[in-house]
């Protein structure tokens, strides 16, 4: 039975993710020239390219591997590309060209839609469909005695059959019947409109793209439909488009489910995830700029910085670095209190004839002398996570090491994100092993970071709120790096 799409709650509204917002704002402040310059048009390019390609692989238009994704992604979309590297008939590569293609129109065509301020409206999201579905035919659909047939598709128009499919347990999925979907797409758009302006995006947009999803008003493109209109709320607040990736499917799906039931939470994350990362990576887009310039923008460049830190708020990028030196006592004291309850019982567990067993922790400010330990491990996991570790702005870490038959490290790093004294911040946090060498020294083997993401931060956040989040990734650290020892010891 359909159950009727609901506004946002109350509830709904205090999954606004913190860090997000701040990153977001922190980008408002530095893209300044930025988006003129050829860097960062590319740069959008290329990320318009990856949503076009994707929105189409996650419906399963079509499929290949990521290495084919990055292929056109920087060479540009081509039939030719498409059937060599995806190893696609020509006819085949062709369609799928025409396709993506559309789609690459749709998402450029968001930017001019934002750009010309213009409202949210049925029209706009009839055309969005009508230009998804041009190089499609036809679609699946249930006749009246709920058999699937093949029909038509019916472009810029609501369904006329119901669309409901069946999961993989013989369970009917409903969706909205033909006969409410008018009214619940005016539910849809007036609710948007009150919301619009003071819900935060990452919030907004998960709630219109599942709402959107739960009514299915079209035959077929309602997913690619439903990113579209979330990436139009991003762009709405100066972000860029959703990205969902092939590999995000799983959690993706997991989601949208889990906001069936009523919690939207999972699929804010996932949204907050992205679209940090897009964030991220146009930020670091500044180091790039500045490598290329010659010697007269540079010193352009340079006079523009001092004005501005006599007109920003540099009091406020400032104070992270104070933070930052906080936030790395608090994780010295959570690694020194797991040393300490470990020593004691590690010392009784001493094997007769072995070096005694134990546990201690260690902490470098960033005015230690060594702050310059474990720089290739630090340089390591920001290329694993694919960023610029700036470890002249900000260092400092904290360490947990666990002396048994084997030496066992965790490592918490707290140093400059991107550039220059820009008052982004990463900590990262890595386990390895040290071994003995023949040379009397020692060296690092296993080198694995221990989180599935960074952790950022940035002067534009709340203190209360960044010191929260750290909390929690320490733990989640802590606990992920405890059970590699575990792992290590019981092998």
């Amino acid at each position: 039975m359909y159950v009727k799409i609901k506004n946002l709650t109350p509830q709904d509204n205090k999954l606004t993710d913190n860090e997000l917002n701040a990153l977001g704002r922190v980008w408002k402040e530095r893209k300044g020239e930025l988006v003129e310059r050829g860097e960062f048009k590319e740069f959008l390019k290329k990320l318009q390219r990856e949503w076009a390609i994707e929105t189409g692989i996650i419906e399963r238009l079509y499929s290949w591997d990521r290495g084919v994704t990055e292929v056109l992604i920087e060479q540009g979309v081509d039939a030719s590309l498409i059937s060599h590297k995806g190893g696609l008939t020509r006819e085949t590569a062709e369609h799928v060209n025409d396709i993506i293609r559309d789609q690459l129109d749709i998402v450029e065509g968001l930017f001019s839609h934002v750009k010309g301020e213009q409202p949210l409206t049925e029209h706009f999201i009839r055309g969005l469909q009508n230009k998804f579905t041009a190089h499609q035919k036809t679609t699946e659909a249930l006749n009246s005695e709920g058999n699937v047939i093949q029909v038509n598709i019916r472009r810029g128009e609501y369904k006329k059959l119901p669309n409901n499919p069946r999961r993989r347990d013989g369970t009917m999925h409903v969706y909205c019947p033909p006969e409410l979907v008018d009214e619940e797409m005016g539910n849809l758009i007036a609710w948007y409109r009150e919301a619009e302006g003071h819900t935060s995006p990452e919030v907004l947009s998960a709630w219109l793209h599942h709402r959107f999803t739960q009514i299915h008003p079209f035959q077929d493109g309602n997913g690619r439909v439903a990113r579209a209109l979330a990436s139009l709320v991003f762009l709405k607040a100066e972000m860029f488009p959703l990205v969902v990736r092939d590999a995000d499917r799983t959690e993706y799906i997991g989601a949208l489910e889990n906001a069936d039931d009523g919690d939207l939470s999972s699929l804010v994350k996932l949204f907050s995830r992205r679209q940090r990362s897009s964030v991220l990576s146009a930020i670091g887009l500044e180091q790039q700029v500045q490598q290329q310039r010659f010697a007269e923008e540079i010193i352009s460049s340079a006079l523009q910085v001092l004005k501005s830190k006599f007109q920003t708020q540099k009091h406020e990028v400032d104070g992270v670095y104070k933070l930052a030196n906080n936030l790395q006592k608090k994780a010295g004291t959570r690694l020194s209190a797991i040393a300490e309850k470990l020593d004691h019982q590690l010392k009784t567990f001493t094997p007769p004839g072995k070096c005694q067993y134990h546990a201690n922790a260690r902490t470098a400010d960033n005015d230690s002398a060594e702050r310059h330990y474990f720089y290739a491990q630090i340089i390591n996991i920001a290329n694993i996570f694919d960023y610029f570790a700036n470890l002249n702005a900000y260092r400092s870490w904290s360490r947990l090491a666990i002396s048994t038959e084997h030496i066992f490290e965790l490592v918490i790093s707290i140093h400059g994100y991107g550039s220059g004294r820009n008052g982004v911040l990463a900590a990262t946090a890595f386990t390895f092993q040290r071994v003995a060498t023949e040379e009397q020294g020692s060296e690092f083997v296993n080198i694995r970071a221990c989180t599935p993401e960074i952790f950022q931060f940035n002067y534009a956040e709340a203190t209360d709120s960044i010191e929260q989040r750290f909390d929690d990734w320490v733990e989640s650290a802590c606990a992920i790096a405890l059970s590699e020892w575990k792992r290590l010891i019981d092998s």
